[in-house]
Parts: C-alpha cells; structure tokens; sequence
C-alpha cells in the first residue's frame, strides 16, 4: 500500500504531471504550426502562340519525376485556351514547398509531343522561369515556398 501523504511521493507525482501537460502542449502547438494553413496557389501562364488547344498544368512536392513523369504530379488540371494567357488555381492547397510544371497540349492529347531526341515540339514551362540544361529543368531551380493564403506565380512558355 502506498503513502498519498508522503511529500516524496506527492511530488514526483505532481512532477511527473507537469512533464506529461508540456509534452502535450508543444505538440499541439507544434502540429497547429505545421496543419492548418492552406492557401490557393494561382498560376499564370503567358507567351501563348496559338488559341488552339490547352494548356496543362502540374503541381509537384519532390524532384521525383518532376517534370516529365506528369502521372506523378500531386495536382493536376487542364485550362482551354482563348489567348496569349491563362490561368489555373490549385485550391486549398496545404502551405509547402513546390514546383510547377506546365505546357501546351495543342492537340489536346494530354501529353507534351517532342522530336526524336526528347526536345519538346509544344511550348512548356516551370515556376521560377527556370531553364533546363542540356535536359528539363531541375526541381532545385523551379522550386518555390507556398506560405501565403493566395499567392500567384506566373510561368512564360518556352516554344523551341
């Protein structure tokens, strides 16, 4: 049988009590920091040559498969085009890190179209306007921080 009234015991308890409430604590706050907080990303694209078509747009999280491996991206969409510009907007995205990858599907086959060696036949483009090198652009260069209830980006195609 133990001893409630022995101050030894009433005050690891009582210790014991403090520890479990502030491990609590930090981690709600620290979950409240990280979950939550979502936003709409909006994506501009220009430098459109034709009105025929659409334009695809990818929202990747990870250099995996970004961009060519489309089937992998974490969003997706299609827009139809009516101008040199068109817009998308990924809704109630979580805030992160991210890249976006988009091009134009003028033949509406939902696939980017390139010549023999793999360079692109249809205009395309990543966030941050960034430029590939002898191969696609990197995710290390396209990649860009989402922390803002609405923020936009605009990406200007490349037709090469």
């Amino acid at each position: 049988m133990t001893d409630h009234t022995n101050p030894y015991n009433v005050v690891s308890n009582f210790l014991k009590l403090i520890v479990v409430i502030l491990i609590l604590i930090s981690s709600l706050s620290i979950t409240g920091q990280t979950s939550g907080k979502k936003g709409n990303l909006k994506v501009v694209v220009n430098n459109i040559k034709s009105k025929t078509g659409q334009v695809g747009f990818f929202l990747f999280n990870s250099r995996d498969a970004f961009p060519t491996h489309t089937e992998k991206a974490l969003l997706s969409g299609f827009v139809k085009t009516s101008g040199n510009s068109v817009e998308y907007t990924f809704t109630n995205l979580t805030f992160g890190t991210y890249a976006v990858y988009v091009f134009h599907d003028e033949d509406n086959d939902k696939k980017l179209k390139t010549n023999f060696i793999g360079m692109p036949k249809e205009g395309m483009g990543v966030s941050n306007n960034a430029k590939g090198h002898f191969g696609p652009p990197k995710y290390t260069d396209a990649k860009f921080d989402f922390n803002k209830p609405e923020q936009t980006i605009t990406i200007s195609l490349i037709y090469l």
